[in-house]
């Protein structure tokens, strides 16, 4: 009857790969949000990497998590002005 009906193990198997499937498609889902919101260096980069985390979507992925801070604009938070700066002498 095990032909018919699956055992244990097989329900296992299901439920690991949808752990693994629900885990891979958050990084994706990170990947493309995070290549929305980002500048890059190159105006058609960002189709590139567009289609490419796509068309293959495992290694497109993590190859775009693993190079994106190569890839993109270095942003500076702080960015002070100090050529203003005035001094004064008594």
């Amino acid at each position: 009857m095990d032909l018919i009906s699956p055992s244990n193990g097989l329900l296992s198997w299901q439920v690991g790969t949808a752990i693994v499937m629900m885990g891979y498609l958050a990084f994706m889902i990170y990947a493309l949000v995070d290549l929305i919101r980002s500048d890059f260096r190159e105006q058609h980069m960002k189709l590139i990497w567009v289609l490419l985390i796509l068309s293959v979507p495992v290694v497109g992925t993590f190859l775009y998590l693993s190079m994106n801070r190569r890839i993109k604009y270095k942003l500076r938070r702080f960015n002070p002005d100090f050529s203003s700066h005035q001094t004064t002498t008594k």
